[in-house]
Order: C-alpha cells, then sequence, then structure tokens
C-alpha cells in the first residue's frame, strides 16, 4: 500500500466530521440570523429605484400577453368612469363648431361666386347676341382656387419732394 493512501484516509478520518459539524454549526449561525431580522425594516432599506432601472421593462412587457389582460378588463365599467362633461369642456366644441362650419360657409360662398360668375358669362353672351356685337370674347375666368391668394405688400420708395413756395 502506498504511505500516501495511508495519510489521506486518516486526513479524511479528522476532516470529514469536521466538515458536518463546520455545517450544521453554519445551518444554525444562518438560522439565528435570519431569525433575528426584521424584514420589513430589510425592505425599508432597499433602493426600489435602483432596482427598477435595472429592469428592461420592453422585455417584461414582451412576455405580458395584453389579450389575455385586457379580456378580464370590464369595459362598460371603464365607460362609465369617464368624465364627459369634462372632456367636452377641454375639447373646446365651439372652435371645433367654429372651424367646421366656416369651412362650409367658405365653400358655399365659393360655389357662390362660380355659379355667379358663369351666369356672369351667360348674361354678356346674351346680351352680345342681342346687340350683335362681334369682336373677341372676354377671356374665360380664372379656376378657383382652395386658398385665398395672398398678396405680397408692396413697399414703396420714399420720394423726395421740392421746396415748398408759399401762395401769391
Amino acid at each position: 500500500m502506498n504511505p500516501r493512501d495511508r495519510l489521506t484516509s486518516a486526513g479524511r478520518r479528522w476532516t470529514d466530521p469536521a466538515e458536518a459539524l463546520a455545517q450544521q454549526v453554519t445551518e444554525r449561525i444562518v438560522d439565528l440570523v435570519v431569525g433575528a431580522l426584521d424584514v420589513n425594516e430589510l425592505v425599508a432599506r432597499v433602493d426600489v429605484n435602483a432596482i427598477i432601472s435595472r429592469v428592461d421593462i420592453d422585455a417584461v412587457l414582451q412576455k405580458v400577453d395584453l389579450n389575455a389582460v385586457l379580456s378580464q378588463v370590464d369595459v362598460n365599467d371603464l365607460a362609465q368612469r369617464i368624465d364627459v362633461t369634462s372632456l367636452v369642456e377641454k375639447a373646446d366644441i365651439g372652435a371645433i363648431v367654429a372651424q367646421s362650419s366656416g369651412g362650409m360657409a367658405r365653400e358655399a360662398v365659393d360655389a357662390v361666386r362660380c355659379r355667379t360668375a358663369d351666369l356672369d358669362q351667360v348674361i354678356d353672351r346674351g346680351i352680345r347676341f342681342l346687340l350683335r356685337r362681334k369682336g373677341p370674347e372676354p377671356p374665360p375666368l380664372p379656376p378657383v382656387q382652395d386658398e385665398p391668394v395672398q398678396a405680397e405688400p408692396v413697399q414703396a420708395e420714399p420720394v423726395q419732394a421740392g421746396p415748398v413756395q408759399a401762395g401769391p
């Protein structure tokens, strides 16, 4: 037999029971420490914001089954909680009505203008026919534009006046 093997077996006789004893002591110490801890105080010391900042919210949301979540929502109860009066006040319905009716009024005025211009041309042709006038007809009207044309401001150049003379 190898002399090393004898040393190893003798060492195991000493280390195995010591290791088992150390394991038992460690478990007992851990039980005593955990029993003495105030978990609420420990949790109060935790910086939740630091933990949340390390969480990948997108990865968490990808694991959520939205259909399962939405199937649990009572839509009728949710609709009853909506403060319609507050929404109407915030929406400024008057401005919306004015804007839409202003657009309708603008369209109506444009339609009347077009019809008036067409009528003007018909009357002009009728009078030219009755008076038997020959000559070039007036040019056709330009097409109606959707938006009004904005005239560019004209800048007048300063004019210097001569000397003022008193009358006789």
